[in-house]
């Protein structure tokens, strides 16, 4: 089975599965663009993608690019409504290395003071 095809299978099975995992575990998604990031890339992603939670203006791209390892790509935010009192946000990411493409949205809800996945 080639990695295009293991890939494009990793996501749609994902987005059959529902998620509740904190935004830093991205263990889920083996196989896909993210699975082949380097320790430098995940600094980064996170990095952004941290920000994007906190400061992101909705809408508004914010893009992402290790010149190391030639992975790179972008988030998009938006709003999303509140759940129990937490802050929530969506944001839609679009990431690529290894030649592996991916993308998926997801919505954040911000739990003391940490953002996770729901």
């Amino acid at each position: 089975m080639n990695n295009f095809f293991k890939a494009t299978l990793a996501g749609a099975v994902l987005f059959m599965v529902p998620l509740s995992v904190p935004a830093q575990n991205y263990g889920f998604l083996s196989n896909s663009a993210m699975s082949y990031f380097t320790k430098s890339d995940w600094q980064i992603f996170n990095k952004t993608q941290n920000d994007v939670l906190n400061h992101g203006r909705n809408g508004v791209k914010v893009t992402w690019k290790n010149p190391q390892s030639g992975s790179h790509g972008y988030m998009v935010p938006s709003a999303a409504p509140s759940q129990n009192g937490m802050v929530c946000r969506y944001v839609a990411f679009y990431n690529v290395a290894n030649l592996i493409k991916g993308e998926g949205a997801y919505k954040f809800c911000k739990l003391n003071n940490a953002w996770k996945i729901y």
